[in-house]
């Protein structure tokens, strides 16, 4: 264990090396922000320079906040995971990540489901703002919860960002992706919310655009709907396979339509001025992209509401348990170290071979789009080879 006074010494170091990294007027701005602007600026100091041990906390912290869902969407994971709720946020995870989240970017509840329609959520999104207001809250959701008044007039003007996993264009496809028959509806609210925004443009509105064989050729359409509504951005990826049956849906098997509609869809973003975030393209020449380190293991804090910690949201066994270990022991622990090293040392570990966030040509093999949970690859791939 390091003692608080190394500690402080080593942070002091730290803030050294990078007010000497800048000239004097960005110097001279380093020292009078925030301690949780100093953090996230050590973070990404510690993530560029590859450190194993980290003096930061991560800039972004992540809950599985599960609760149950009333769609059916043809990609769902499926289950029926510990459901969250405000008492398990207050008793469990406030009293362990409390200080983490206050210096952090963002909080991110991203469980499976649909937390928005959580019996107590005007109560808990109240006790987010009042805890926490300053720290991004980033909601994903069907959209069907736009519908309650209450969630409606909670998220305006407050400091949040909704994904909204729309990931048709119209009520027909809408309805056969997700069993949903209420997709004017979702669209009327999403509409409502833009134009009573206050002019802090709060919430951040996300369309969510999941790409599988049924919908990618309606993407283009998609950033259309986007634009005519004035949310903030797209965001496109690729569908997780998590059975056997949802290989028949994997863009994989559509590569160079896949492609072709990523392109479209670029051209129309520019066009109508929409932000778009897409995921590599299938056979892509890397030569041009960039090449960086995954950076979760370095900015990223995930855990489930049974208090299981995991490095992403992909990744493939838990690396620790938030009831038996606190967050430093965890953080800076053997695991959280090692996979740092490996990561920068080009020889990621099993769970991270396959990930095409870790090398975009993994891309061009079907494990990277399948989840690392053990035993999912194995069983799917069983039956893709047979």
């Amino acid at each position: 264990m390091i003692d608080s006074n190394a500690k402080k010494d080593r942070i002091k170091i730290l803030q050294k090396e990078i007010l000497d990294s800048l000239d004097e007027k960005a110097a001279k701005e380093v020292s009078v922000i925030s301690a949780r602007e100093q953090n996230l600026l050590f973070n990404d100091f510690e993530y560029n320079l590859g450190k194993l041990q980290l003096e930061s906390t991560p800039e972004g912290v992540g809950i599985g906040a599960h609760y149950n869902c009333n769609a059916k969407c043809i990609f769902c994971l499926g289950g029926k995971p510990k459901l969250f709720s405000l008492e398990r946020y207050k008793e469990f995870f406030e009293p362990r990540l409390s200080r983490i989240i206050a210096r952090a970017r963002y909080l991110n509840l991203c469980g499976f489901g649909e937390l928005l329609l959580m019996p107590d959520i005007e109560k808990f999104l109240d006790h987010l703002e009042q805890t926490i207001p300053e720290i991004n809250k980033i909601y994903t959701t069907n959209g069907t919860p736009l519908l309650n008044p209450g969630v409606f007039d909670r998220l305006i003007g407050s400091q949040t960002a909704i994904e909204i996993s729309l990931h048709a264009s119209n009520a027909r496809l809408h309805k056969v992706l997700t069993r949903l028959d209420i997709f004017d509806q979702i669209v009327a609210r999403i509409k409502q919310l833009i134009l009573v925004r206050k002019r802090n443009n709060r919430p951040h509105v996300v369309l969510v655009f999941l790409s599988n064989t049924m919908n990618i050729e309606d993407l283009p359409n998609f950033v259309k709907l986007a634009a005519d509504l004035g949310v903030n951005e797209v965001s496109c990826n690729y569908m997780n396979i998590f059975h056997s049956s949802h290989l028949k849906f994997s863009c994989f098997f559509k590569q160079e339509i896949t492609n072709a509609s990523f392109k479209k869809a670029e051209e129309v973003a520019a066009k109508l001025k929409m932000p778009i975030r897409l995921p590599p393209r299938f056979g892509e020449d890397i030569s041009s992209i960039q090449k960086r380190v995954c950076s979760d293991p370095w900015k990223y804090f995930y855990v489930e509401n049974e208090g299981s910690v995991l490095p992403c949201c992909f990744a493939g066994d838990h690396v620790g348990y938030l009831d038996e270990a606190g967050f430093e022991t965890i953080w800076n622990g053997v695991y959280y170290k090692n996979l740092r090293q490996s990561l920068s040392q080009g020889q990621p570990g099993e769970w991270c071979k396959y990930c095409y966030k870790n090398k975009v040509e993994n891309l061009n093999d079907i494990r990277s789009l399948i989840n690392f949970k053990p035993g999912f690859r194995d069983k799917i791939l069983k039956g893709y080879r047979s």
